[in-house]
């Protein structure tokens, strides 16, 4: 699971670190030019090169909140630097000139820099639409090649986004990984012959330890990916068991990675309260239950836990939504 930790700025993370940044970035800079005396040309120099360092916080406020930020940014940096000029105003008018072409600077310089990057945000939402789409395109081919259906992989993408609420974790890159990586679970059986995953019946041992490849494959292909890094420790540990009896790693309780050991109990949920040509579907209370009797051996005791405070509407309302009105 990606570190949330890469998302924080001076202790802070999000919005706010940024915002953080963007103040204290101001502050210095104002204080510095501030603090330089106007007693001479150089010293006036000075000033005019550091009124300078206010692109940096500009550039940044455009970069992280678009239009809006870059507007604010540049009422305050140009409110400063006027302060600046008003106090060493020069009497030669072409001096005067260039400083308030200065300021209009500023004003030119945030327009653009936020045109530009509201275009870069627009056109990275693009590319990650498409790399959803395509994602969930692949996920639901598998489905449809072993289970017949369509909607597995989504259904078990979400329940695992609401787990990873209830139990607290939060991240612009976690919640991102895990919700991937619980969708392409079984992209590694792609590599399985169909002789082995469709068989009707148990398999024999060596056809086992075919099936036993899929998460290696899985994990192999989604390394070669560099957005699919994290998604790809989901895909490599979704069938570990929390007693240390799971493959392919043998991994053991803390071992395994928190969104691996979340998905194991939503893929038994899913599994148990949908129709498959083995069984019936379950009720919720009937697969609580089975899932109960597995805590402290193939599932981690905190994540059951997790999954009991969940109410059982929540996640009749994902199976619906996923489902579409019929």
């Amino acid at each position: 699971m990606a570190n949330p930790a890469g998302d924080q700025i001076f202790g802070f993370s999000g919005p706010a670190s940024k915002a953080i940044a963007v103040c204290v970035l101001t502050a210095a800079v104002t204080v510095f030019l501030f603090s330089i005396p106007d007693q001479s040309q150089a010293w006036h120099h000075s000033r005019d090169l550091v009124r300078k360092l206010f692109f940096v916080p500009l550039l940044l406020s455009a970069a992280w909140f678009g239009g809006s930020g870059a507007a604010a940014s540049t009422a305050v940096v140009t409110g400063i630097c006027g302060g600046s000029v008003a106090l060493s105003w020069p009497e030669d008018l072409a001096a005067q000139a260039g400083q308030v072409g200065e300021l209009g600077v500023f004003w030119m310089v945030g327009a653009l820099a936020a045109n530009f990057f509201e275009q870069q945000k627009k056109y990275v939402r693009y590319v990650e639409e498409a790399n959803e789409n395509t994602l969930s395109a692949l996920a639901s081919a598998l489905d449809v090649r072993e289970h017949g259906m369509g909607l597995h992989s989504k259904r078990v993408a979400e329940y695992t986004l609401r787990l990873a609420a209830e139990m607290g974790i939060k991240g612009e890159r976690a919640l991102p990984a895990i919700g991937k990586g619980a969708l392409l679970h079984d992209v590694g059986k792609i590599g399985v012959p169909d002789s082995v995953l469709l068989k009707q019946g148990p398999l024999s041992p060596d056809e086992w330890e075919v099936m036993c490849t899929h998460p290696d494959v899985g994990n192999r292909m989604l390394q070669k990916i560099e957005f699919l890094r994290g998604p790809a420790e989901i895909v490599l540990c979704h069938h570990e068991r929390f007693d240390g009896t799971g493959y392919p790693r043998g991994l053991k309780g803390d071992e395994i990675p928190i969104g691996a050991r979340m998905f194991a109990v939503i893929d038994v949920y899913d599994a148990l309260t949908t129709e498959r040509p083995y069984h019936d579907a379950a009720t919720h209370a009937g697969a609580l239950e089975a899932i109960r009797s597995g805590a402290g051996k193939h599932f981690d005791p905190a994540v059951v836990a997790a999954f009991e405070r969940v109410p059982a509407g929540d996640w009749q309302a994902i199976a619906s939504k996923i489902a579409g009105p019929e």
